[in-house]
C-alpha cells in the first residue's frame, strides 16, 4: 500500500480513537493481544501477532483472528486490508486504559483507599527500605 493511502487510513482511525469506551474491561487474553498491538510497530499484521503471541500459546490463526474481531467490535482497534493481509491499529490508548481499569479496581475492591490496597498487597508489611524510599519520593513529588 502506498504511503499516502496508509497515512489516510491512520488519520481515519485516529478520529475513531476519540470514541473508545474505557469503561469496558478486556478479558485477560484480549488484553494480552492489545499489549502486543501497543508494543508493536504500526501497522500490526496478523503474522506479527502470531509470531509474538500465537505461536507461544499454540493458537491457530483463526483463534487469533477471533480475538482481533472482538477487540474491533469493542472499539479498541480498527483494521484495514493491505493486499492479502489485514493490518490492525490501536484505537485505545494504553495509559488511559490502564488508568480506567486501575481506578475501577481501586473503587471496587478498596473503596478508593490507597492504604487498603497497600495492606492487601503487603499484609506483613514486607516493604524493603528501597521500596519505602521510592514510595516516599513518589508521595513527595505529589504524584
Amino acid at each position: 500500500m502506498e504511503e499516502r493511502i496508509l497515512r489516510e487510513k491512520i488519520a481515519e482511525m485516529l478520529d475513531k480513537a476519540e470514541t473508545v469506551d474505557y469503561t469496558k474491561q478486556l478479558p485477560d487474553t484480549e488484553y494480552d493481544v492489545m499489549c502486543a498491538i501497543w508494543a508493536g510497530e504500526l501497522p500490526i499484521t496478523t503474522g506479527y501477532l502470531m509470531q509474538v503471541l500465537g505461536n507461544d500459546r499454540n493458537w491457530k490463526t483463526p483463534t487469533l483472528i477471533s480475538f482481533l474481531q472482538r477487540l474491533e467490535e469493542r472499539g479498541f482497534i480498527a483494521s484495514f486490508k493491505r493486499g492479502r493481509e489485514r493490518c490492525y491499529f490501536p484505537l485505545a490508548d494504553q495509559k488511559r486504559y490502564l488508568e480506567a481499569v486501575t481506578k475501577r479496581f481501586m473503587e471496587k475492591y478498596h473503596g478508593g483507599s490507597f492504604i487498603s490496597m497497600m495492606d492487601a498487597v503487603f499484609p506483613a508489611r514486607t516493604l524493603t527500605d528501597d521500596d519505602i524510599d521510592a514510595l516516599l519520593a513518589w508521595l513527595r513529588a505529589g504524584k
